[in-house]
């Protein structure tokens, strides 16, 4: 590292923090024979592996290391804009509703009661009081605890609400600049047969105005729009969003690490980032599907860029009983929606 002018930023012990040799090893050293004719270098590289490891004789281990000159999180961190908060006993009254809109039309359009025409959600808490009520079998690797469980849009609202409500009462203030909501691909999958949205979420801003960042082209006509690529999008300053927020989108990035990597450059200090990704969900190419997303995926890409995580959970869709009557194609009967709200340190 130091003849090619790095530092070592983190050096993790994967074996000890994920309890390899209990949970994936069972702590018990293979045989280094052939079994059934299993010569091949894969599975002998593997049983090699885990024996050694057992052994002592290797780690399983994460190396970060930077380069001298980078920009560190901490000298960023430092110059970072803050979003406004009071200091006074009145704050900003503000409430955000737990409702999801059609975004067409510059006020939100109608509301709308589901997820989609698939899909209604918020069974999450009925999902694991039934299993719990109705189990079998109980393993523990496959427990999740209740607390995972919940409305993400409930959630959403919430967090909002509170954060709005740290907001000076008279905000934005004398010089009437106010801070900005960016909905990361907002308008929707135009390229893929969809109708442009414009404001699906716009209630979500409360006193902020409303932007939408999108890689869509045709984005570049509206007067609220930044159009890049998430994962490399020099177009949105740092340090300039009071709140980021994306719907669906981050499974469709090539790089999501990038893609956080730019979030975490451009919400301002002390700002909010709120997520909606799939974890079980269909194939859906529109017009890329790349990424599934757990609750501790979601909250390492958070922490490891500077977020505090206020809240990480599931909620479940369940189609209802009429689509599951009439309509049958590749759509699961079931699917898993992983939130996550975090704050910026």
């Amino acid at each position: 590292a130091e003849k090619n002018n790095m530092a070592l930023v983190q050096d993790r012990d994967l074996g000890s923090q994920y309890s390899i040799a209990k949970l994936n090893y069972r702590n018990k050293a293979p045989k280094l024979r052939d079994e059934a004719g299993r010569v091949h270098q894969g599975w002998l590289g593997s049983k090699a592996r885990q024996k050694l490891f057992l052994d002592g004789k290797i780690t399983y281990r994460m190396i970060v290391l930077q380069k001298h000159g980078d920009i560190s999180i901490e000298a960023e961190h430092a110059t970072c804009a803050a979003v406004a908060t009071s200091h006074e006993d009145e704050t900003l009254a503000a409430e955000i509703s737990p409702t999801l809109m059609t975004g067409k039309g510059k006020e939100g359009g109608a509301q709308q009661e589901c997820l989609s025409g698939w899909y209604c959600c918020g069974k999450g808490e009925e999902y694991w009081d039934d299993l719990a009520a109705t189990r079998t079998e109980s393993t523990k690797f496959l427990t999740l605890p209740r607390e995972l469980f919940g409305d993400y849009l409930t959630s959403f609202a919430k967090h909002l609400t509170e954060f709005y409500q740290t907001y000076p009462a008279v905000y934005p203030g004398q010089d009437n600049k106010k801070g900005i909501f960016l909905d990361i691909g907002g308008t929707g999958s135009v390229a893929s047969g969809m109708t442009m949205v414009t404001s699906k979420f716009a209630h979500f801003a409360g006193p902020l105005d409303y932007w939408v960042l999108d890689s869509e082209p045709s984005a570049k006509k509206l007067s609220n729009a930044i159009v890049c690529d998430i994962d490399d999008c020099p177009a949105a300053q740092d340090c300039s969003y009071d709140v980021t927020f994306s719907f669906t989108v981050l499974e469709h990035a090539a790089r999501p690490w990038k893609s956080f990597d730019t979030i975490a450059r451009i919400t301002k200090k002390g700002g909010l980032t709120l997520h909606l990704v799939p974890w079980s969900y269909q194939w859906h190419a529109t017009p890329a599907d790349n990424y599934r997303f757990s609750h501790t995926a979601l909250t390492t890409l958070l922490q490891d860029r500077g977020f505090e995580v206020l809240d990480v959970g599931y909620d479940i869709c369940n189609q209802p009983e009429l689509v599951r009557q009439k309509r049958k194609d590749e759509h699961f009967e079931v699917i898993w929606l992983t939130y996550v709200v975090g704050r910026k340190l």
